[in-house]
């Protein structure tokens, strides 16, 4: 039985967003964390597990996120493997930030839904059974009024992880993210400092990076009002104080976390990616 879990009413100040092409990876780098993207195309919403078209397909799916008309509504269908569930913390800012990046005047709440079978801490995900599992946990079947994203929380580890790299989560087709729960886990804990406040807004902010992805962001869907899509490094921000910059420069991924949290800011969407956004979402 669906569970909702953290909701947030729209804020009268917006900010940003828009729809993604394809499996959006984010990979965490020993020395820096790396966000990784690769696109594959996408058309807008993908069909539920009987073959039929989901709703509301007559309006693009990156409008519906961006828009009050016609889905006031915005509900995150979160799967997810027991024991991998993101912190409290980073579902609250997740859905904080979405209400204001949104025009969702009825709401963002995130819901949880199928609890997944856990398939090991050592099993590798490929991109072709993370789209079957999609494919077969994704129900897509809110009331009229009210667009799904699908999130999937997940145990084991990606298939393209090497000893330089480890994906932390990628997103495709406008719909779906995947998170590696394990992953993410293991390259924030044992900190000196603040161990769980990076653990916390490590889970955030990879989340909210593949959200940009699977709205649209950077030129991935979701048109540019000017340039600014990093012409070496796909469908990234060349801004590094942007969230959807292609790394976070300095020392390590997690002591960028640590040095920003204990200087009072946090990466975010910059005025470009807000730009974007607003010229769909406002019109």
């Amino acid at each position: 039985m669906r569970r909702r879990i953290v909701e947030h009413p729209a804020s009268i100040d917006k900010s940003i967003g828009m729809t993604l092409a394809g499996p959006m990876r984010i990979a965490f780098w020993l020395a820096i964390a790396w966000l990784a993207c690769g696109c594959d195309g996408g058309d807008g919403g993908s069909p539920r597990p009987d073959g039929s078209a989901p709703p509301a397909m007559a309006t693009p799916r990156i409008e519906r996120y961006l828009r009050a008309d016609p889905d006031p509504r915005l509900v995150i269908e979160l799967d997810y493997v027991e024991g991998t569930l993101p912190r409290e913390a980073a579902q609250s800012d997740l859905v904080a930030r979405l209400s204001t990046l949104l025009d969702k005047p009825e709401g963002v709440e995130i819901v949880l839904d199928d609890v997944i079978p856990s398939r090991g801490a050592d099993y590798a995900w490929t991109f072709e059974a993370l789209q079957a599992l999609a494919t077969e946990t994704f129900d897509d079947d809110q009331p009229a009024g009210t667009v799904s994203m699908h999130v999937m929380w997940l145990d084991g580890h990606d298939d393209d992880d090497s000893a330089d790299g480890a994906v932390l989560g990628l997103a495709w087709a406008n719909t779906h993210v995947a998170m590696y729960h394990s992953t993410i886990e293991s390259s924030c804990r044992g900190g000196p400092v603040l161990g769980a406040e990076v653990c916390a807004q490590a889970q955030y902010l990879v989340w909210l990076h593949e959200v940009g992805h699977t709205i649209g962001l950077v030129d991935n869907g979701l048109p540019m009002a000017s340039d600014h899509r990093d012409p070496d490094m796909g469908r990234h921000d060349v801004s590094e104080e942007c969230i959807m910059y292609w790394a976070f420069e300095g020392r390590a991924g997690v002591d960028l976390i640590r040095d920003r949290i204990l200087g009072g800011s946090l990466p975010d969407f910059d005025d470009e990616c807000l730009a974007d956004v607003a010229a769909v979402r406002d019109r």
